[in-house]
């Protein structure tokens, strides 16, 4: 899951943000694995901090309007289940349950590595492999804002563009937007479900009351 590595923010924000992959392997446990997905969705959906989820093979996002049983039929054809979190003692209740559920399906938790380790310490887990960022290298000055990053990057693929995230932080700023429709409207190009709208909309909260608009409403 190294699209989800690259989340650009500071410390405070990315301690709340973490994101999970369920995936299946090729020639090794995907044949058949629908049922044990299911089971996955089923103990992630238990979670009342879980933020969004989704996949491509569902084509959208819980926060794209994707229901639970709608997203569980899909896993049948599917190699992974997908989500994110705000909150990490919901990460470490997830692992907790999928440590008892032994399905034997791998998952990945993307977020501050010293966080995730300790849980897993905590939980008598043994990570198998770790993947970091290293941060942007070449020509920085063509990117976008750091604000505009922090939001552009919580979809891997990139799917949410630099434009729509300016265009709604202008209306969010203006007064014309809530932070909350904001994010909502952000999240809707990225079917894996790692969009963390909880962020985005404390994101765009946040400029808004920077902002000279804000500064006098």
């Amino acid at each position: 899951m190294s699209h989800a590595l690259h989340r650009h923010g500071t410390v405070e924000q990315l301690q709340n943000d973490y994101t999970f992959y369920a995936r299946a392997s090729r020639y090794v446990n995907r044949e058949g694995c629908g049922p044990k997905l299911r089971k996955i969705l089923s103990i992630a959906l238990e979670e009342k901090n879980l933020v969004n989820y989704g996949s491509s093979q569902a084509g959208k996002s819980f926060k794209a309007g994707l229901k639970p049983d709608e997203y569980a039929a899909t896993l049948d054809k599917a190699y992974g289940v997908a989500g994110c979190f705000s909150d990490k003692e919901a990460v470490r209740s997830l692992l907790k349950k999928l440590k008892e559920a032994e399905t034997g399906i791998s998952i990945v938790i993307s977020g501050l590595i010293d966080e995730i380790v300790k849980i897993a310490r905590d939980l008598d887990l043994k990570p198998h492999t770790a993947f970091l960022s290293l941060g942007v290298h070449g020509k920085r000055s063509l990117l976008p804002e750091d604000e505009v990053q922090q939001v552009t990057t919580m979809c891997g693929h990139g799917m949410v563009s630099s434009k729509l995230t300016k265009v709604v932080m202008e209306r969010v700023k203006a007064g014309k937007m809530t932070p909350e429709k904001g994010a909502h409207l952000l999240a809707q190009p990225c079917p894996c479900g790692i969009f963390n709208t909880d962020r985005c909309e404390a994101i765009l909260k946040e400029l808004k009351e920077n902002s000279p608009a804000g500064a006098k409403s």
